[in-house]
Order: C-alpha cells, then structure tokens, then sequence
C-alpha cells in the first residue's frame, strides 16, 4: 500500500499541529551615522562680530569725540599733542567699522568651507547606507532560502499508545480525524477494525483511500450489504445467548428483567438448534415453537430433532411464566432476522486484511438501527474476548458513535481489548451520560467542537487550570505644567548738594624785655590778619532699568499595572466552542508539550 500520510510507532499522525515558519530575523547593526562637522569655528566668528556690531553706537560717539579733542587740542595746545587723540581716534574708528567687516568676510569663509564638508560628508553617508541595505537584503534573502524549506504543519499525534478518547466534534471533522489516524496506522503496519455506529458514514473518506491505494480490506454496510450474512457465524452458544440478550437489553434499558435469565434462554434455545448454523432466521422460528405460533408450513425450517428438543424445552408452568419474556426475546429476534441470512460472515482472523469496517447502514429506522448497533458491539467483543482478531502489527479498534453504548460495556470492552493487546479509540459525539463518567479513563483524549456550554466546561476542566499573573488594575496619569513669569524694574535717581564757608583770621604777638635795674621797656612782635572763603557745588543723576522674562513648562506621565494571582483554565471553554471543525485539543499525560493543538485536515498534509 501506498503510503498517503507515513507514520511510525513513535510518531504517529492524528492531525498537524502549526509550528509557523520561522520568522526572519537577520542581526543587523545600525546603520552609520554621518560625522557632521559642528560648525565650533564659525558660532565663535558669528559671536565675536555680533558683540563687534553691538558695540558700534558706543564707537561711534567715542570716534566722534576723540575727533572733536583732537581739533580741539590742535587749535588750543599745540599740534604735534593733537597726535595723540588723532591716533585714539582711528584705532576706534576701526574697532567700529574695520573690524565688523573682517569678521563678517572671516564669517562667510568659514561657512562656505563647512558647508563644502558637510556636501562630502552627506555623499558618503549615502554610499555608506546604500552598502549596508545591500547587505541586509542579501542576508534576508539568504535566511527566506533556508525558511522556506521549513513546513509549517508538523505531524502530531498521541505518545501514549493504549486507550484514545475522543470527544464532540462533527462528522466532516470525525472523517478527517478517521483519514489522517488510520491512514497514519495503517501506514506503520496497523490492522484496523472500525466499526461505524453513527449512520454518517464518516469512515467512507478511510474507507475510499485504502480502497485506491490497493489495500486489503473488509467492509459491510449493515445491514444493506450484509443482509445476506450470518454474524453469528462460528460463535457457540453460550456467546449467542450473551451477544443477542445484552444487545437486545440495551436497545431497551428500561427493561428490569435479568440479563443472565435471557442469556440463558437463548442459549438453550441454540442448543436446540444443532443441526444446522444458528442464524436468526431459525433463531426466530424456534422462538415461535416456544410460544406455540410457529405456522404449520414453516415447520419443515426446523427439523424433527430440533422441533420436538424445543418442544419438550420448557414445561407448560415455566413456558406460561416466562411467556412475557419469551415474547419481548422473539420481537427482537425478528427484527434482527429481517436484516441478516444465513451466509456465513468470517473473515476476522484473516492477517492481510488491514481494514476491516462495519458501518451501519442511515437508511435503518433508528428501532432496528439500535439493535443493530448493539448486537455489533456485543459480537465483536465476542470474537475480540475468543481471540480472532489476532496476528502480525499493531491492532486497533475503532468504535465511532460511542455514545450509545453503556459505561459498563464500554469498561469491559477496554479491559478485553488490554488484555488482548488491542488498542482501543472510542469516538464520542457528545460530552454528557456515560462519556463523562469515562471521561479520563483512557490514556489520551483529543476534544473537537463542543458546541454546548456545559460540555465544553467540562472538558476544559478536564484539561485543567493553571496560576497566571494577570492584570488586575491599570492606572495612567497625566500632567502637564507651564508658568511664565516676567519682571520689569527702573531706579531713577537724582542728587545735589551745595557747601559754603567763610574764614577770617588775625594773629598778634608782643614781646617784652626787663633789665636787672630798670631798663628800658620796648616792645617787639608780628600782627597778621586775613580772610579766607570758599563755596562748592556737586549734583547727579543716576537711571537704570532691567527686564527679565522666564518661562518654564513640563509634563509629567505615569503608568501603573496591579497584578495578581488567579487560577484560570488552560484552555476557555469558548475556545472549545469555537474550534474549527477538522480541530482538535489534545491532552496526554506522557506528552511534556500537552495540551497542543492541532488540526486534521487533510489538505495541511501538503502545505
């Protein structure tokens, strides 16, 4: 057989999980930064002839003074002292005039100069960043080569290898889940046997892959092919009466009768009929003997043996007790009979089948279709317990639309299938009843589409929860602040003081001279005397004024984030409602990465 999907035992494929195309991300430096020149000689020229032609009214005026002293000295004094003003006068003259000019030229140099350098500098940060995004696309394409070789759906599928769950989904969604797991199976060296319980026909696509790809397979649609063929072909009568009475009491769960009481009638009813297969033709008519209905010209179906064997079955007290019994066993064997024969269906222990499928037939009216479902279930694990399913590679049995059988069947239907070595996939429509008591039970569960809010509460508490930190409060602040703030201040002063004194001064000194005997008396000395006055006026005026203005604005922004400790699903309910129909959540216990999603669509095989 071909291999549509390959698998290995330690890589199985259920679906595709997507792992993205790596995003490119090439390391890349900052492209150069041009190396303006900062023009630090032209601001000092332009600051020097700012400050030169601010001071011009102040020259000029000095100019014009020292020009007047110069003519004024010259004139008064004398020519050659007129020198000295004259050459004050244009050492001034040129401060004013001459040196403005020589700065501004100086000035318009420079700047000529500096915007030349930053033409040459500007040209070659050009070329420089032209190199360096020649290079980024190079190295980006070169990383695009490698990506694109990566797929982006990867294969996925369980790594424990017993019991698989699956829960809800629809039926486009199960025909996709049952290509890609038994194409992938099947690929590796498995042996299927499917049996198709849901009237969907969702293992048609499995069906119609192997079928085109050559393999050996069996399939019945039941009963439209298999109105022909006896299911109870080669099973002995002890596992006739188990199969028919549990089949037939779960089609009716309302019924109180014991099972073992209707197990063991229909066994010895089979005992009875050995000298032919047992089918549920004879079946019936026997039936009928034992309620004394068997018409007269359907009595050649049995022989002489079988008829008197069930004639003498019962005594009349135990045939009229057990006659409600009886006749609830007849019904349902009648049915049973109108969608079989009597050709016998073997097969199951046959090794080169790798796919075998009984799929029930949704043109059966759901009465006779719930027997069916049942009788099927009981069979198979008849001969799965008597060991026919058995052989070379792995073998798995796949019971799609398992909602319908009970927990305590589908529990012992597991525990036969472990201790034969089977691997066992329940499909489950719904996530309610007897799903969710064996929610768990197996190793792996796969969830799809549950559409209802409880259901998939369930199942995403099956998944489990998990601590985050979460975002709980979230504070943004704001603000902004400008002031402004201007001052003007003018002193005017004025002053004048005026002093006035007036001396007058006299000075006289007389000297005598006295002799030891009278002498004479004369008289010697100075008298001085003068007048001394003076007067001195001083006066001012001082005027100053300042302005000053200041400005000042600024914006202040602050962000805060409360976290805390919460205790949240891994994955949201809604998350389950919303999948997509070929999508899936699988939970393993033995897979670190669990739980992934993945999708099984065919088509993401090929991209």
């Amino acid at each position: 057989m071909a291999e549509p999907a390959v698998a290995t035992r330690e890589a199985e494929q259920w679906g595709w999980e997507y792992r993205g195309r790596e995003v490119v991300v090439v390391e890349q430096q900052d492209p150069p930064v041009p190396a303006v020149p900062p023009p630090s000689e032209l601001a000092t020229l332009e600051t020097k002839r700012a400050a030169a032609v601010r001071m011009r009214p102040v020259l000029t005026w000095t100019v014009v003074a020292a020009v007047v002293a110069t003519g004024v000295v010259g004139v008064v004094v004398d020519p050659l002292v007129a020198l000295v003003p004259a050459a004050v006068a244009l050492g001034l003259g040129w401060l004013c005039w001459g040196r403005p000019e020589l700065l501004r030229r100086a000035s318009a140099k420079e700047h000529q100069l500096w915007l030349a350098h930053c033409v040459s500098t500007m040209a070659r940060f050009e070329r420089d960043v032209q190199a360096w995004q020649q290079d980024l696309s190079d190295r980006e394409q070169t990383k695009s080569l490698q990506v694109s070789a990566v797929r982006p759906w990867v294969p996925v599928g369980p790594v424990t290898k017993e019991r698989v769950d699956l829960y809800g989904g629809t039926a486009a969604g199960w025909r996709s889940a049952l290509l890609a797991m038994g194409s992938s199976l099947m690929s590796a060296g498995g042996r299927l046997v499917v049996l198709d319980l849901t009237q969907n026909a969702v293992i048609e696509p499995l069906r119609q892959m192997a079928s085109d790809h050559g393999a050996p397979i069996r399939s019945a649609v039941v009963p439209d092919e298999a109105r022909s063929l006896n299911p109870l072909t080669g099973l002995s009568a002890d596992e006739i009466g188990v199969a028919v009475a549990e089949g037939l009491r779960a089609a009716e769960p309302e019924q109180t009768e014991s099972r073992g009481v209707d197990a063991t009638l229909v066994q010895q009813v089979v005992e009875c009929l050995t000298d032919a297969p047992a089918t549920f033709t004879r079946l019936h008519l026997a039936f009928q003997v034992l309620l004394r209905q068997l018409p007269l010209d359907q009595r050649d179906a049995l022989t002489r043996s079988e008829y008197a064997r069930l004639s003498d079955l019962l005594s009349e007290s135990a045939r009229r007790t057990a006659e409600a019994r009886l006749f609830r066993l007849a019904a349902g064997v009648q049915r049973l009979s109108a969608v079989t024969g009597d050709a016998p269906m073997d097969g199951w222990e046959d090794d080169d089948v790798s796919l075998r499928v009984f799929e029930l037939s949704h043109r059966e009216p759901e009465l006779t279709a719930s027997l069916l479902r049942h009788l099927l279930f009981q069979i198979t694990m008849v001969r799965i317990q008597r060991g026919q399913l058995s052989g070379r590679g792995e073998r798995i049995v796949v019971i799609a639309g398992a909602d319908a059988v009970a927990r305590p069947e589908l529990e012992r239907f597991d525990a036969i299938c472990r201790r034969n070595g089977i691997r066992l996939v329940l499909l489950f429509a719904h996530l309610r009843d007897s799903a969710v008591e064996l929610l768990g039970g197996g190793d792996a569960v796969l969830f799809m589409r549950l559409g209802n809010a409880k259901e998939a509460e369930q199942a995403a508490t099956f998944i489990g929860r998990q601590h985050r930190l979460v975002a709980s409060q979230f504070t943004y602040s704001h603000g902004t602040n400008t002031s402004t703030s201007t001052s003007d201040s003018t002193t005017r002063g004025n002053s004048s003081s005026t002093s006035d004194s007036v001396g007058v001064q006299t000075s006289d000194s007389r000297q005598a001279t006295f002799g030891l005997l009278f002498s004479r008396r004369h008289r010697s000395g100075s008298k001085t005397s003068g007048e001394q006055s003076s007067s001195s006026t001083t006066g001012g005026t001082s005027w100053s004024e300042s302005a000053s203005t200041s400005a000042s604005s600024g914006t202040t922004e602050s962000t805060s984030v409360g976290y805390q400790r919460t205790y949240e699903y891994s994955v949201e309910p809604t998350v389950l409602q919303g999948l997509s129909p070929t999508a899936f959540v699988m939970v393993d216990p033995l897979d670190p990465a669990s739980p992934r999603l993945g999708d099984c669509d065919p088509r993401l095989g090929a991209s």
